[in-house]
């Protein structure tokens, strides 16, 4: 992905976020995807220096780990996306939402 393409706009509908990216490319990633693929260490695990991955005990999610609370902006290369079971540790960066759009 060409690093100089960031979003121009995020919309939240019921279903999923729209993204207007600043190449005119348009996205819907619904919140089923964005929530299953949370890129926090919990979620998605992180690696030690020899390479070990250690992932979090898995997370039981209600109907309302599914559901958006809000957003914010991370300097200019992400979001932090807030749900309704108060998980908010997720880092989206640019490329790995841009990633999660399955009709490019």
């Amino acid at each position: 992905m060409n690093q100089n393409i960031t979003y121009k706009d995020i919309v939240s509908f019921p279903a999923g976020l729209a993204i207007r990216w600043s190449d005119g490319r348009d996205s819907f990633i619904d919140y089923k995807s964005l929530r299953d693929k949370c890129p926090c260490a919990h979620c998605s695990g992180e690696k030690d220096v020899l390479g070990n991955v250690y992932i979090g005990p898995d997370i039981v999610k209600a109907d309302t780990a599914y559901h958006l609370e809000g957003y914010q902006k991370v300097g200019h290369y992400a979001i932090q996306l807030k749900w309704g079971d108060n998980h908010d540790s997720g880092i989206y960066t640019i490329n790995f939402l841009r990633s999660l759009d399955l009709s490019e």
